[in-house]
């Protein structure tokens, strides 16, 4: 499913950088994607737009931090074409569901098993990644910084004005 590319590229480019470029645009890979009502989805669904990969858990302080930033982001961008997938790595549905409700962010939650977060060699979280409308990694952010974030941000602000949608 998965070939040890990405996970070469994600794990030579990011390894320990706060923001790292992808040496090359990578393709990355079509997981599959439950929502919290257990209907799946392939990640290609949402090829057309400027994607945000988040990759977190309920029990994550910085991940706490993070998501009401990226949905300000969704806020901000969304209406020009950027989408922020909120991935939760390890939490029942019931939890992660609790904690969307409690956290007020309405971005579209889905599950990723251990399985599919180890193939991409996600070995960290929160741990995001910047896809552009193609679906190839344009950057990944290991962890969580303001600066992080920042970068994020200027980086969709860059790819949306590449035309499109």
């Amino acid at each position: 499913m998965m070939g040890t590319s990405l996970v070469l590229a994600l794990t030579l480019a990011f390894g320990g950088a706060e923001t790292a470029p992808a040496p090359s645009r990578q393709p990355f890979p079509d997981i599959e994607l439950a929502d919290l009502g257990g209907q799946h989805h392939s990640l290609t669904t949402f090829r057309g737009a400027v994607t945000v990969l988040n990759f977190w858990a309920t029990w994550c302080g910085p991940c706490k931090w993070e998501l009401p930033q990226l949905q300000k982001l969704t806020n901000e961008l969304g209406g020009r074409g950027l989408v922020v997938l909120a991935l939760n790595v390890d939490d029942p549905p019931v939890r992660v569901k609790q904690f969307i409700d409690y956290a007020k962010v309405s971005l579209p939650v889905f599950l990723i098993d251990a399985r599919t977060q180890g193939a991409l060699g996600i070995d960290r979280i929160p741990f995001t990644v910047l896809l552009d409308r193609e679906g190839k990694i344009v950057r990944a952010y290991p962890g969580y910084s303001e600066e992080g974030m920042k970068d994020l941000r200027e980086q969709a602000i860059a790819l949306l004005g590449q035309g499109g949608k």
